[in-house]
């Protein structure tokens, strides 16, 4: 669980990108699915690591100067609301158990917002994300920059008395730079949704066999996540089998399933809005070709190669590498692939069978919003960071086949683990989801 006080040190860690200024965060909206029926709700990634608040049409403001305040724009108590849809926080809500220093109707944003940003120079927000504030800022910053260049009119946008330009700055990069670094308490939330995930998995492995529908592993795969505490998937789940596999986020899932082929299941449970996310590709029976079996291996080497690289100061692109170099040899090995392994990579000709990384971020969101790169370097690894590894081999009909490969069209194989770095190397946090 993350307590009020985490999520303070949070934002008072953004004074060490922000000296001056102030941030305007925009929470996400209910979206209508059809009709008068709403999509569930599920609240801005980066707002909630910053306030924890889990309702819709809500604005944080915080300003530093160079001290934060925290501000909450939120919908106030509605006893219709309560009748109809439950009970909202309210201001005094946001006051005493979010901690906000300040609290307002959203409603009153078009006159309070402005008086807010009329005190600083640098306004971090990023533009696009919510109509009404792209609206205060562009009115705001435009006014501003007649009152620079002297257009005529008496414009006292400002309490200071000295009139700059104004700065949008978009805040997020330094948000995801936070996020890199997982605290023990968003640790512990991660593998709680790997140990859900994990019962959702094993339970599949006793219903695979021919015949089945993909949707009904699907629908016995989430109700062991829901069962087991995970509300939502953290993402749509893959369920693909035969030449499905080959699409990399098929979600159809409404095939049926042969004995001959392999099954992909890319799934994972959330837990308290911190995701998992997991690969296996299981055999539907024994009846199937000895070659697949042997692509299957390639992939479990590779995959495992590439984890055991992983420790402080290497880098993602360094596993990819690692990973990408076993498989282009497994390929030579059983002939699909012919030249000299550093020719076949540096000619990318392995992509017709790998076109995709091998890793990337996690947390709050499946595929999380935190850099790769700074100041164009590869980001090294530190302690407390977490990442998936899942290399994976495709033979789809829209290849090039010869006699000897042909059999394999339609063989989709992924492997994925979520990694924590630790300070002497890692800990694969999924390895007790069975592999076969």
């Amino acid at each position: 669980m993350i307590t009020q006080a985490e999520y303070k040190i949070r934002r008072q860690k953004l004074s060490e990108f922000i000296k001056e200024g102030v941030l305007i965060l925009p929470g996400n909206i209910s979206y209508i699915r059809n009709h008068d029926v709403e999509f569930d709700f599920r609240q801005n990634s980066d707002f909630w690591y910053l306030t924890g608040f889990n309702e819709p049409n809500t604005i944080m403001v915080l300003t530093f100067n160079p001290s934060i305040e925290y501000i909450l724009f939120v919908e106030p108590y509605d006893v219709n609301y309560h009748i109809w849809l439950g009970e909202r926080t309210g201001i005094e809500g946001a006051i005493n158990n979010f901690k906000a220093d300040k609290a307002y109707p959203i409603n009153e944003i078009n006159n309070i917002l402005p008086e807010i940003i009329a005190e600083f120079s640098n306004i971090y927000y990023r533009n696009g994300t919510n109509f009404n504030v792209d609206s205060i800022i562009n009115k705001y910053s435009n006014s501003n920059l007649r009152s620079v260049i002297g257009t005529r009119g008496n414009y006292n946008l400002r309490k200071k008395d000295v009139i700059e330009s104004t700065h949008i700055i978009d805040p997020i990069p330094f948000i995801s730079q936070l996020r890199l670094y997982k605290s023990d308490n968003e640790i512990e939330l991660i593998k709680n949704a790997i140990n859900i995930s994990k019962t959702g998995f094993e339970h599949t492995l006793n219903i695979l066999k021919p015949g089945i529908n993909e949707y009904e592993i699907q629908t016995e795969l989430e109700y062991q996540f829901r069962k087991n505490g995970s509300r939502y998937n953290a993402y749509p789940a893959i369920i693909a089998s035969g030449e499905n596999a080959c699409v990399l986020h098929y979600i159809n899932n409404n095939s049926f399933l042969n004995d001959d082929e392999f099954i992909l299941i890319d799934a994972g449970a959330e837990y308290e809005n911190y995701a998992s996310d997991i690969t296996r590709t299981y055999m539907i029976s024994n009846n199937i070709n000895s070659l697949k079996k042997m692509i299957y291996d390639i992939v479990f080497d590779a995959q495992q190669k590439a984890i055991n690289s992983v420790k402080p100061n290497t880098t993602l692109s360094k596993i990819h590498k690692i990973a990408l170099e076993v498989l282009v040899q497994g390929l030579k090995d059983i002939k699909i692939l012919k030249g000299s392994k550093d020719e076949i990579i540096e000619r990318n000709l392995y992509k017709e069978f790998y076109m995709h990384g091998t890793s990337h971020w996690l947390g709050l969101d499946v595929h999380d919003t935190c850099p790769y790169t700074l100041n164009q370097k590869d980001i090294l690894l530190e302690p407390g960071m977490i990442f998936t590894v899942e290399p994976g081999l495709y033979f789809t009909n829209r290849s090039r086949y010869s006699d000897k490969n042909q059999i394999l069209s339609g063989t989709g194989v992924r492997i994925e683990d979520d990694i924590l770095v630790t300070e002497n190397g890692h800990i694969n946090l999924s390895s007790d989801i069975s592999y076969r």
